[in-house]
């Protein structure tokens, strides 16, 4: 299968993100996640991992069971990509404190891909 990549404006976006990151992002291996600042749960893991103020997005992997995540680390980064820390998923659940990134821009080739392989 000829190498495909998912976002057209990655780079552009988060151009300080480490290139294994932004490698295995456009590969799909790792999914990257806007952090909803505005969410009150976010307000308590704030409160917790005072560290995060400065975070915009986690980098995750999405292919890990919701049971499983406990293992995971979660990679928090600034607007440009800079990494801030790592976060232990025994540690904090992401679950309402994320929300996709509509500023990013899905390839024709990626959405193709999807298309043709639905199991992909």
């Amino acid at each position: 299968m000829p190498h495909i990549v998912k976002y057209e404006n990655l780079q552009e976006l988060v151009p300080e993100l480490i290139p294994v990151l932004q490698e295995s992002i456009q590969n799909d291996l790792l999914e990257i996640r806007r952090i909803n600042t505005s969410a009150e749960k976010f307000q308590a893991v704030l409160a917790r991992f005072p560290q995060l103020k400065d975070a915009t997005y986690v980098i995750y992997s999405k292919y890990v069971k919701k049971c499983d995540h406990q293992h995971e680390t979660f990679i928090f980064v600034t607007e440009s990509g800079s990494s801030i820390t790592h976060i232990r998923g025994r540690d904090l659940a992401l679950y309402g404190i994320i929300k996709p990134c509509e500023e990013f821009a899905i390839t024709k080739e990626y959405v193709q891909l999807m298309h043709d392989n639905p199991a992909y």
